[in-house]
């Protein structure tokens, strides 16, 4: 055995970027983020170690008001709130006395909450939300749908939406340092702070919630809260701070480092990315809803797509987009349930782009359900309750295709009785022509963006190694499962000479060696879809090439040319890895079989 089976020489060069977190000073890293050619930093996104506040509810037991204090006046349980559950209350309202429910302050000295809940009239019509200790500040609320109320005082702001079985849900915006907030029946909509006369009316309410995300006049997405108040945290989809930022990416679900993320070129042709309710889309018997809850960036900017109530019918909205040939169109879309726990994709027939095919996503499993044979679909969990739906399929013809997206009612459905109240949160809708994969987010706010391809390189001679020279190379990371999509390769920059490792398809990787325009071996790793390391020996006569520290396929027939590059998530004639890599190691010398499968085990 010779002695470097044992001990190989140090690499000349090491990276490790899962770990590290930044590119070695000898190595290149560039993305030309410069709009309007390509889109500004702020449209190139990436998941980071950062968490944010993604969701919370500031009262407990939250649904019925349980844990809200009562002033002359009783409560029955079990009644049916807005989403058709039996978790309401009817508060009612004792003879000869003032009606109150207390909301006491769950935070001291907070600059405000935003305290909503949903309401229906019973037997009383309008109500009001005011402050203690302050007689100024109130709003007054009208049941009976019309969305009426009336809001007194300085920096109080108010607002009433309607909702299914007849609730409306009224939302203020209050100071409330050390201090409560009150419900009480009022006599009319302009009636004084607090009825002054006796009440025996009712009202129903239901999901209470007070909240420092979002303010009155855009009330987040209700959150039911249990014993304990609701506060969730999610992993932050972030956009690079600076042109060109290298883009280190976590796992959101388990926050494991996945190394540097290298893609190619790829273009969102849905001009508003994270608004449905511009003109760009066209509902159907649904109501499109801005800035409803915490989008997986940490803004509020996920939009609600609800139903209304017609029934024995589809509710949704579509787009349309320009597919620009007859290739393959992949369809991405962020998704939360807001009561639909199912969406579903259709590439409709629409000037015979496409052929009338469907896929549903289950947004309670995170699975993806029935699925036509034409579409080919994953979805990926991001945390939180939120997913990305993918979809994609070739297209028939160059012309304008339309998307749309349905709500469900379970999976391979689409027809059913809407209660106008349920939907499905959505953000960073993507279309993508003559892409077979989902790349990573362009949001676009009026016009398509176009993300630059990721470029990492090194100049061997910088780290002292010869063309034409012998070495060996580790890399461990995954490519994108589309044949040509390259982990590693060297180069002269000419087709003429380069070795490289590709996906050869979606269940392997090969290692192929060209010089002087002359190909010289394809070495095919076996079963090699699951592995992430790699090894490739580059010596005259005698290539060696591994996967996941498996046998040792050679060819001892083959000669080196000049390269002089090492492309990092790329090759010549391939394509980015639209993957990650997590570390590279450049050996100066041709190591023995051993050590492959060492280094890759």
């Amino acid at each position: 055995m010779a002695y470097t089976d044992n001990f190989p020489q140090r690499p000349v060069f090491q990276a490790d970027f899962a770990n590290g977190g930044r590119i070695d000073p000898r190595a290149t890293f560039s993305r030309a983020d410069t709009p309007p050619t390509y889109a500004a930093p702020s449209a190139v996104h990436f998941w980071s170690n950062e968490k944010h506040l993604s969701s919370e509810n500031l009262t407990t037991n939250s649904d019925d008001l349980s844990d809200w204090g009562r002033i002359y006046m009783t409560r029955t349980l079990s009644q049916v709130g807005p989403d058709g559950s039996s978790n309401a209350a009817k508060l009612t309202g004792k003879a000869g006395t003032v009606f109150k429910a207390i909301y006491n302050a769950t935070l001291a000295n907070t600059s405000a909450q935003t305290i909503s809940f949903f309401a229906k009239e019973d037997t009383h019509r309008y109500i009001q939300v005011s402050v203690n200790g302050d007689a100024t500040k109130f709003v007054n609320f009208d049941l009976n749908g019309s969305g009426a109320y009336s809001a007194n005082g300085t920096g109080v702001t108010a607002s009433i939406t309607p909702s299914a079985n007849g609730f409306v849900r009224c939302a203020v915006n209050l100071t409330l340092p050390n201090t409560s907030a009150y419900i009480s029946l009022q006599d009319s909509l302009s009636a004084a702070r607090e009825a002054t006369t006796a009440s025996t009316g009712s009202i129903y309410i239901f999901g209470a919630m007070a909240t420092t995300l979002g303010d009155a006049t855009n009330v987040v997405a209700y959150q039911s809260s249990g014993s304990q108040i609701s506060r969730s945290y999610a992993p932050t989809l972030k956009s690079v701070a600076t042109a060109g930022q290298p883009r280190f990416e976590y796992d959101p679900t388990d926050g494991q480092s996945m190394g540097v993320l290298i893609e190619s070129q790829a273009t969102n042709l849905v001009t508003y990315s994270s608004d449905i309710t511009q003109s760009f889309f066209t509902g159907f018997r649904s109501t499109q809803e801005s800035n409803v809850a915490v989008a997986p960036d940490g803004t509020l900017t996920a939009d609600l797509l609800r139903e209304d109530s017609s029934s024995g019918n589809s509710h949704g909205v579509f787009f349309e987009y320009a597919s620009g040939g007859t290739t393959a169109q992949t369809i991405s879309v962020y998704a939360k349930a807001a009561g639909r726990n199912h969406l579903s994709f259709r590439f409709d027939t629409t000037n015979g782009v496409f052929g009338s095919d469907f896929v549903w996503f289950n947004l309670s499993t995170g699975a993806v359900g029935t699925t036509d044979s034409d579409i080919t679909a994953s979805i990926e969990s991001c945390s939180n309750g939120w997913y990305r739906c993918i979809a994609t399929r070739t297209a028939l013809a160059s012309a304008n295709g339309r998307i749309v997206l349905y709500l469900a009612d379970a999976d391979n459905s689409t027809s059913y009785d809407g209660d106008s109240y349920s939907g499905v949160l959505l953000w960073g809708i993507q279309a993508e022509a003559n892409a077979s994969h989902a790349s990573s987010l362009v949001s676009t706010s009026g016009a398509s963006a176009t993300r630059a391809a990721d470029s990492l390189s090194v100049a061997t001679a910088d780290l002292g190694i010869a063309s034409g020279q012998d070495l060996t190379v580790i890399v461990d990371g995954v490519a994108e499962q589309k044949a040509g999509a390259a982990l590693l390769g060297f180069d002269d920059g000419t087709s003429s000479n380069y070795a490289r490792i590709l996906r050869h398809s979606s269940n392997n990787y090969t290692f192929d060696v060209r010089t002087n325009a002359t190909s010289q071996a394809v070495i095919t790793a076996p079963n090699s879809s699951s592995d992430t390391k790699f090894a490739f020996r580059l010596e005259q006569n005698n290539l060696g090439a591994v996967a996941g520290g498996g046998s040792v396929n050679t060819d001892t027939s083959a000669t080196l040319g000049l390269t002089n590059i090492m492309q990092i998530g790329n090759a010549y004639w391939g394509v980015q890895a639209n993957g990650h890599i997590k570390r590279v190691a450049l050996y100066g010398e041709a190591l023995s079989d051993t050590n492959l499968q060492a280094l890759t085990s």
